[in-house]
């Protein structure tokens, strides 16, 4: 089984105020002429493409960044848009929830709604919005998190412009994976460019795990630098807590979603990186990455 841990999904009632202006910007962020196909996040188009690339299932992620960008729906309103479309699509799909932490004992009653109501599997967080995931407000919430043992899916490393770098740093997972055991923390994108920080933390916590999501321009343009990273990971932290994921539709213009799971399932060891001591990832460890780490962490 190919599980995507890290997929978005979006229409035009989403994409537009501050959402559109950073999907514009991270468009030219990453060098693209044309941002219209990072628009295009449709269902119908995530189906086709899943199935293109063998994908089984995807975890569809709610974004919560209404604090700090504007949009024209409500960020409970996205929450309700993901569930309606897992309830459509239950074999295909896993829904997390999106919910600002700030937001105080309106995100704790969010979290009941989406877990209990509506039926989503995990939470995503947004730091990049511009707050510390250790902030000591959010305990109770965590606590909630916790109790529900459901996965958070947290941003860790770069954004897009406007977004506020500082906050995702994975060091300010460290706090909450130490004081939340119980609570299952997949740190996106490995943290990029904090990646080694990232292996670390994640490397001394049993309930932290990382995701390739991001990765893709990497594997494209410099293949090696990828491939040692990945193994970087590995001798640190163990194959098992590694996931693969995409970002979808973010950077399908470097790999396609077929071409990004060709990509792990060909990995290769390069000859000069073999004589520095690397060696091959088995099929085992490939399958891992690509669905049996994830579906552990989802409980699926």
């Amino acid at each position: 089984m190919i599980i995507d841990a890290h997929c978005h999904i979006w229409d035009k009632s989403i994409i537009s105020g501050g959402f559109k202006k950073l999907i514009d910007d991270g468009a030219k962020q990453m060098g693209l002429s044309d941002p219209s196909t990072l628009y295009d996040g449709s269902i119908e188009r995530l189906i086709r493409e899943m199935e293109e690339a063998g994908i089984d299932k995807t975890v569809l992620l709610a974004l919560d960044g209404h604090i700090a960008f504007t949009a024209n729906l409500t960020y409970k309103d996205y929450n309700d848009y993901v569930a309606n479309i897992v309830n459509e699509y239950p074999d295909k799909f896993i829904g997390f929830a999106g919910i600002d932490p700030r937001r105080g004992k309106e995100a704790i009653q969010e979290l009941k709604r989406c877990i209990e109501e509506l039926g989503l599997k995990g939470l995503k967080l947004w730091p990049l919005t511009g707050f510390y995931p250790d902030d000591l407000n959010f305990y109770s919430f965590y606590k909630r998190v916790q109790e529900l043992e459901i996965p958070v899916l947290m941003h860790t490393g770069s954004g897009p412009p406007g977004t506020y770098i500082k906050y995702c740093q994975p060091i300010y997972v460290d706090k909450v994976a130490i004081d939340f055991p119980d609570m299952k923390i997949i740190m996106a994108h490995m943290g990029d460019p904090f990646t080694n920080q990232a292996i670390s933390i994640a490397s001394k916590n049993f309930n932290v795990y990382l995701d390739i999501s991001a990765w893709e321009p990497v594997l494209k343009r410099v293949p090696a630098a990828f491939i040692q990273t990945l193994f970087q990971a590995k001798s640190a932290c163990g194959i098992d807590k590694i996931l693969f994921g995409s970002d979808w539709p973010l950077f399908v213009s470097f790999l396609s979603l077929k071409d990004w799971v060709k990509g792990i399932r060909k990995l290769k060891i390069p000859p000069p990186l073999k004589l520095m001591g690397l060696t091959d990832f088995t099929e085992e460890d490939k399958d891992k990455i690509l669905g049996i780490n994830a579906a552990k962490v989802l409980g699926l």
